[in-house]
């Protein structure tokens, strides 16, 4: 069964991907294989699944860390931000320019301010 085509932002995000979790919550990590960059994924009810950071201002610059000291602080921005669109749909869609479906946040929507 493919992932649903559009889950809501629970606004619940954790520092690891937990075994007993929400449909729409995040998990905000440091990179697989020792990477020094930031990653999230998003829980869409069967499975954990890839989310991009770039709609939420976290382009691939904006979530490297130089250091350990850097990563919680980094992490905690990351979190803020994500947190501050719940509510909000992400799509599972290509991001531009990939080859690999992720979670797509695209911004707030004209009928939120009406």
């Amino acid at each position: 069964m493919p992932p649903p085509a559009q889950i809501t932002l629970s606004g619940v995000i954790h520092p690891c991907k937990p075994l007993f979790t929400g449909i729409g919550d995040v998990a905000v990590h440091p990179g697989a294989g020792k990477t020094p960059f930031i990653d999230a994924a998003v829980f869409d009810g069967k499975a954990w699944r890839a989310l991009d950071l770039q709609g939420f201002g976290f382009g691939a610059g904006g979530r490297v860390f130089a250091n350990a000291k850097e990563i919680g602080s980094l992490m905690r921005q990351i979190a803020q931000n994500i947190r501050s669109c719940q509510g909000s749909p992400v799509y599972y869609d290509y991001p531009y320019g990939s080859s690999r479906r992720k979670y797509l946040f695209r911004g707030v929507t004209f009928s939120t301010f009406l």
